[in-house]
């Protein structure tokens, strides 16, 4: 089967893999060479598919413990993965090392032409590609995994549903005093959740959400972020320092119910960009992406996708819920919302169960 791929970040990279393990051809386009710098929590099931694709792990930290806590609230949880019977919950890596070893699996190039144009399957002819120097292309199957900004899925006949937050995320690096290996942090401080992530040694990534207008400020002004960063994250990592310029962007939910047009499916941000600050996007989409690897060993690509997304489905509502439910619930300082805070936290720390619950959400383990 040939296809085409629009988009070389980590979900059409690992596509191109996939099918190519799978023995079909896949053709990846993208024009953009530089990717931004991200710090990524991959789940253990993400990791068990990349190994099944012969794919080894980037250089960064498995990620064993993760610490919930809120600033100036008495009790906190922490979530052990050895105390629940896992070596780890996955492991956190900077995304161009991973991207790095993706490339180096492809047995082809990436093409640097844009594609400018898809239309969907008819009855009488495959998809059409069209590439910025007027050249077509007729796969049997196209995948859309260039974003949520794509231009192509309007194109599609495709309309989106958004909800913004009205609030913004920076996205950064620190390096810490007292670094505690394998643990990641979720933090919240009266301004919005703030996640924070091992990456190697003293170095971490951090995805934090604050009003809009401050985080502008804050991204012109380092030693105002630095100062605000160290008051908001634990204190037992010690003093901090920025390792990296912040970066900004508006928090909004995107979804597509059904990404998918006859010979043309969506997959990554272009179907659904969620929440970032439980770092669940990229997981998410790639189980998706993986039940439909999977099913085309069996099915056509039309209804390969079809019942793809209908065995995903569950999982890609439960996700979309849970990462936006940290925004709704922690993004104001009320006095009883704190005090809910302070109890839920003390449960969550002697519960066992729900430890799991939330362990094995995020692994990409629950069915």
């Amino acid at each position: 089967m040939q296809i085409v791929i629009a988009g070389a970040g980590p979900i059409g990279l690992i596509a191109a893999r996939g099918l190519e393990v799978k023995g079909h051809s896949a053709l990846l386009f993208d024009p953009t060479t530089e990717k931004p710098k991200m710090s990524l929590a991959l789940a253990e099931s993400t990791l068990t598919f990349l190994d099944s694709l012969g794919i080894s792990e980037p250089v960064g930290e498995d990620l064993t413990q993760i610490h919930v806590s809120e600033r100036g609230v008495p009790g906190s949880a922490l979530i052990d993965a050895k105390v629940l019977g896992y070596p780890r919950f996955g492991r956190a890596v900077c995304s161009q090392k991973l991207e790095k070893i993706l490339i180096e699996s492809l047995d082809g190039p990436i093409q640097t032409r844009n594609v400018v144009d898809v239309k969907a399957r008819t009855a009488v002819e495959n998809p059409r590609v069209k590439l910025e120097d007027g050249s077509v292309l007729a796969p049997d199957l196209v995948i859309v995994a260039d974003g949520g900004r794509s231009h192509l899925t309007e194109s599609l006949g495709l309309k989106p549903s958004f909800r913004p937050f009205g609030r913004s995320a920076i996205l950064g690096r620190i390096r810490v005093e007292r670094p505690v290996l394998g643990r990641a942090y979720e933090r919240f401080v009266g301004t919005g959740p703030l996640a924070i992530l091992p990456l190697c040694e003293d170095l971490y990534g951090f995805v934090w959400s604050v009003e809009p207008a401050r985080a502008k400020y804050l991204q012109t002004d380092r030693c105002a972020l630095e100062n605000l960063l160290a008051a908001a994250v634990d204190p037992e990592l010690g003093a901090i320092q920025l390792a990296s310029e912040a970066v900004v962007i508006p928090l909004i939910e995107r979804w597509i119910d059904r990404p998918f047009r006859p010979g043309v499916v969506l997959f990554g941000n272009g179907a659904q960009t969620i929440h970032p600050v439980a770092g669940q996007g990229l997981n998410l989409a790639l189980r998706g992406l993986k039940a439909f690897i999977d099913t085309l060993d069996y099915l056509g690509p039309d209804q390969a996708v079809i019942d793809a997304f209908g065995s995903w489905s569950n999982d890609r509502e439960r996700t979309r819920l849970l990462s936006s439910s940290l925004e709704v619930l922690f993004n104001h300082d009320g006095a009883l919302r704190r005090l809910g805070t302070s109890l839920g936290l003390s449960m969550l720390d002697q519960s066992p169960w729900l430890k799991r619950r939330i362990a094995e959400a995020g692994m990409g383990l629950l069915s």
